[in-house]
């Protein structure tokens, strides 16, 4: 081949190159979208018309969830104070002598009138009838103060006698709860001595004065005690009944939160989170009793409700009972 005819077919073959790469150049930048060449040339960033960035996606919470239910609950103020016997009484004779006989022991149930000890009160060339010392109450005997040949006087008590039939639970109640108090509440007692067993007792006793130096109240408390499991000296735990209601609205404790100075918590709404301020009625244990605000069946937010404002998305991830 003639070298002017191959330097013209390489001509050729550089023209078309050209020609087609400035075509396909041409439609990529100017010819997209119907748009004029100097309006889509002059655009910065993507062009309109083009791909649009997707919307963000809003973030969830997770939360744990509790139903509200109905339930029958009570008010209750639990004090610790000390067991006493209702009554208990010293013996002591009206005659000077010695002690002959004792007929009792610590720990013996003597009746009203039962005869505990004689007493010889005889002197130098003078005879006298033996005096009975008698028990002027039923009861227990607690303690024997005196030994067969001491001798008596009427200064000093010979026996202390304690009716163990009804005992007496003394508290002492803070001075803002005295207004909830008062005669015949029911009240139940335990000690450490039967942790299983419960007894069951009244406000017998108000006392008329506030001690100035703990502002408390005394107050004591009537148990029958049958048996005599309880003793005085004992320790015990009095829960007051201050009220009861039946089928109230109650939630978790948890559920409230601390916020501008009032309870708020958090119900779930298809899957939003509504901000709620419940009028609470009283605190039980770990539930709080609802008077309104909450309905039951209402699902409360009890763990991630710290973090939560109302109108938040929230994602249920687990239902407490």
């Amino acid at each position: 081949m003639k070298k002017g005819i191959r330097v013209l077919i390489i001509l050729i073959v550089v023209i078309a190159a050209v020609a087609v790469g400035g075509y396909f150049g041409y439609t990529r930048l100017f010819a997209q979208g119907g748009e004029g060449p100097g309006l889509s040339f002059l655009a910065f960033g993507p062009r309109a018309g083009g791909p649009k960035k997707p919307p963000e996606e809003k973030f969830s919470v997770p939360v744990a969830v509790s139903a509200a239910k109905r339930e029958n609950v009570r008010e209750t103020l639990t004090l610790y104070g000390s067991v006493y016997a209702e009554k208990e009484v010293s013996i002591l004779t009206t005659v000077n002598g010695k002690i002959i006989q004792i007929k009792v022991e610590e720990g013996d149930y003597v009746q009203k009138d039962q005869v505990l000890a004689v007493i010889d009160r005889d002197q130098a060339g003078l005879k006298f009838a033996p005096v009975e010392v008698e028990s002027t109450i039923s009861g227990i005997v607690k303690s024997v103060l005196t030994q067969e040949g001491a001798t008596a006087n009427p200064a000093a008590p010979l026996f202390q006698i304690v009716d163990m039939d009804v005992v007496e639970v003394v508290v002492d109640v803070p001075e803002k709860k005295i207004g909830k108090v008062r005669r015949g509440q029911p009240v139940e007692i335990s000690v450490v001595s039967y942790p299983d067993r419960v007894f069951y007792g009244t406000i017998d006793k108000l006392s008329p004065v506030v001690d100035p130096a703990s502002r408390t109240l005394e107050t004591r408390i009537r148990v029958v005690n049958r048996g005599y499991p309880l003793k005085p000296g004992m320790f015990a735990e009095a829960g007051i009944i201050l009220r009861q209601l039946e089928d109230a609205v109650t939630i978790p404790l948890a559920a409230l939160v601390d916020k501008e100075g009032q309870r708020v918590a958090f119900v779930v709404d298809q899957d939003l989170a509504r901000e709620v301020r419940p009028v609470i009625t009283f605190v039980q244990g770990e539930r709080a009793v609802v008077g309104s605000g909450i309905e039951e069946g209402d699902r409360v937010v009890v763990i991630g409700q710290q973090s939560l404002s109302g109108g938040d998305e929230v994602t249920v991830a687990e239902v407490k009972e």
